[in-house]
């Protein structure tokens, strides 16, 4: 698979784009964390993938007909979404037994695995300058969260499945990006979501439990799901559009920037001096992978 053309290749907008996805994605963590606590997560997940859906059927079926379901590659497609609801059944269940920061920390391998494999299956160079950001960015991740001991370990096993997830996930969405519309990525991501979290239902009393009751608060949270994600699925395959897998895979790192703001604002953890200075080294490390990239396109 060739890299993206030069009029093609636009890294800035793809940064900005990247972090849109990273922001809403960090809110959805934490909106889905706080729901964890009330209910299973199978009925999270279809509820999340599920308001996506129907949200992309309501706004854009109507312009753009059949063509929402048109995909050059259905079997990717399957197998996008197969990742996609791994990834959100894994990762809420982490979220709900690990504190936010560190569920994405341990998750924050991914970018390696994607970057190697990116060389392997999409012909992507992965220059030493990109290695050394990501490997920057690592430095920085275990400062920020320094995970111990302590972490419940059932927690870190959906942490590590949400990996191999996050790996799929994200390598073809690059696949993807080149050959189908967004949009159509995005419906049949959160359809086969769909599918698969009812199929699940029946866990749900082993898997967290049925809620007793909803508020307005928790109907509110839950109905917030699906236009997260459909925003941030955009934004992230957008992203892909305009750049590569070597160039987004080290500013993932950014993403626990992200997470460490939420894990602050809904469940008050505050940052000591090593997480800000994690902070910092993220940051560094993602701003100079960018500038480089953005002076050496492929």
């Amino acid at each position: 698979m060739s890299l993206p053309q030069a009029a093609t290749y636009r890294p800035l907008r793809a940064l900005f784009l990247l972090c849109g996805a990273q922001i809403l994605f960090a809110l959805l963590d934490a909106t889905g964390k706080t729901l964890a606590r009330d209910m299973g997560i199978p009925l999270i997940s279809l509820i999340r993938h599920g308001g996506q859906a129907l949200l992309m059927l309501l706004v854009l079926g109507p312009r753009m007909g059949t063509r929402l379901f048109q995909t050059q590659n259905f079997g990717l497609q399957l197998c996008r979404g197969m990742a996609i609801s791994g990834f959100t059944l894994f990762f809420f269940s982490a979220l709900f037994r690990l504190p936010q920061a560190e569920a994405t920390a341990i998750n924050f391998i991914s970018p390696f695995l994607v970057m190697l494999l990116a060389g392997f299956l999409l012909n992507e160079k992965i220059s030493g300058i990109r290695w050394i950001g990501a490997g920057i960015g690592f430095l920085g991740m275990l400062l920020l969260v320094r995970p111990g001991g302590h972490l419940d370990k059932i927690g870190i096993a959906f942490a590590l499945a949400t990996i191999v997830c996050n790996v799929a996930f994200q390598l073809l969405t690059r696949r993807l990006a080149l050959t189908d519309n967004s949009f159509t990525t995005m419906f049949f991501s959160a359809a086969v979501s769909v599918i698969v979290s009812t199929a699940l239902l029946p866990l749900q009393g082993l898997w967290g439990g049925w809620p007793t009751g909803l508020d307005n608060s928790q109907l509110w949270r839950l109905l917030s799901l699906g236009v997260l994600g459909a925003i941030s699925q955009w934004c992230l395959i957008r992203a892909y559009v305009w750049s590569n897998v070597a160039f987004i895979a080290p500013l993932l790192f950014m993403q626990l920037i992200w997470s460490t703001g939420t894990g602050y604002i809904f469940f008050g953890q505050l940052p000591d001096r090593y997480s800000l200075c994690g902070n910092l080294i993220v940051l560094m490390s993602g701003t100079i992978t960018m500038l480089y990239a953005a002076k050496t396109p492929p």
